[in-house]
């Protein structure tokens, strides 16, 4: 038995006991779309529903698909649908890359599995992503952490949740709500140190690397920038020290340390070498190799590891009375520095290697090479020791001399009756 209206047709399948609904292909005519139904209504309603697609197709208001295609695109869409957060998760973060496609250093790894590990503490880790809620993402919020976990746990989720909407597992991410606010950092709070302090921490550590002290204040070195430092690096006939690389364990954040990659693109930079330091620097390369390290391990002769460079120091900080400081420090050092000494916000920027300045700040502002230059050795002059030469003393009087006089021609136009003899009347 078939059923005939003037588009489609069903027709009664005996071998089946079943009705089979079918319509010519409006994009291949001479081929024909076709299913088969246990009941006469369904096939007639399911070929309602397909000659209203086809006529939106005809009239550009739509695009027809095959039965088939939008079959299994409705079976993608619902395992998407019940794809689960934990493994999402943890597939994103395993895969995780820089903006430029280039993977993370082992140690930057670490710190995602590590707020990765915050994150699967939440209620809602087991739930399909695309169920996930507001109300879940507060919840999870307000559960004990320290506050530093938190927010980088809440900015992994933030990205998840990203990732998600643009794969299409949901339509919109239910993260909404503001980053959550960080206590003031005791890091920040730290005092700068002082030339005398730098000095004194000098001093009291091992004379092999006592120079990663005023490597770290006047360049703005990371601890594991200045461990990879070679000797190749320091061009001193054009008073340049390149930066290229640091150090840091191998695949998996394991073994002995070797050289890596800065840790961001605007790390790797070429500095100015401060004039007052190059004695310095001189007298460490001692004549050495291009390949051999500037700060060589007394044991291995080759790579100094940071955590024993970070010991020395903060012994000598210590015993300097700067228990308080870190290496880490020296960095804020150097910006304070250069600040004092007149730098703008951009030249700070281009001295600490920092790549997140804003838009304003790239385009209205510029740091010359000049520029960089004098304020590399203004800095290096104020933290390095200070002695005082005769020369020195000499301008120092000459200059008190000059005001001296200017104060003394100021008294004597005053009047007895303390008016300027120019304001009588």
């Amino acid at each position: 038995m078939r059923t005939k209206n003037s588009w489609g047709s069903v027709i009664y399948d005996k071998t089946r006991h079943a009705y089979r609904a079918r319509y010519q292909n409006p994009h291949k005519p001479g081929n024909v779309v076709q299913r088969v139904f246990s009941d006469k209504l369904t096939a007639q309603g399911w070929l309602a529903k397909e000659k209203q697609l086809v006529e939106a197709d005809k009239a550009g208001l739509d695009t027809w698909t095959h039965p088939s295609e939008r079959e299994a695109e409705q079976r993608a869409k619902n395992e998407r649908a019940n794809i689960v957060f934990k493994d999402y998760a943890i597939e994103y973060v395993e895969n995780w890359r820089r903006k430029d496609g280039r993977p993370f250093e082992e140690a930057t790894k670490r710190k995602h599995r590590e707020y990765l590990a915050y994150l699967l503490k939440a209620d809602f880790v087991n739930k399909a992503v695309a169920s996930i809620t507001e109300a879940d993402i507060h919840k999870w919020l307000e559960s004990p952490m320290p506050p530093h976990p938190r927010l980088r746990a809440f900015q992994l989720l933030k990205d998840v949740m990203k990732k998600a909407q643009q794969n299409g597992l949901i339509e919109k991410s239910p993260v909404t709500m503001c980053n959550p606010k960080l206590p003031k950092s005791k890091q920040a709070q730290i005092p700068v140190a002082t030339w005398q302090e730098l000095e004194a921490i000098y001093n009291g550590m091992p004379e092999y690397c006592r120079i990663a002290v005023y490597l770290g204040a006047c360049f703005d070195l990371r601890i594991n920038e200045v461990c990879a430092l070679q000797v190749k690096d320091f061009d001193l006939r054009h008073k340049v020290l390149h930066v290229r690389h640091s150090v840091g364990k191998g695949e998996g954040d394991k073994g002995y340390r070797r050289l890596k990659d800065t840790k961001t693109a605007s790390s790797t930079a070429d500095l100015n070498i401060p004039d007052a330091l190059i004695p310095m620097i001189k007298k460490q390369i001692n004549k050495r190799d291009g390949d051999s390290m500037l700060i060589a391990s007394p044991v291995s002769g080759g790579i100094m590891s940071d955590p024993a460079l970070r010991r020395l120091f903060n012994r000598a900080a210590a015993n300097a009375g700067r228990s308080d400081l870190h290496f880490h420090t020296l960095r804020a050092t150097a910006i304070d520095a250069a600040m004092h000494q007149g730098a703008t916000l951009r030249e700070t920027m281009a001295l600490g290697r920092h790549d997140d300045e804003k838009t304003s700040v790239e385009r209205y502002q510029r740091a010359s090479s000049e520029r960089l230059r004098e304020l590399s050795n203004s800095v290096a002059a104020s933290l390095l020791p200070q002695h005082r030469t005769r020369g020195d003393v000499e301008r120092e009087l000459a200059r008190t001399r000059e005001r001296l006089a200017q104060l003394e021609a100021e008294l004597a136009s005053f009047s007895e009756t303390g008016e300027p003899e120019n304001r009588r009347r």
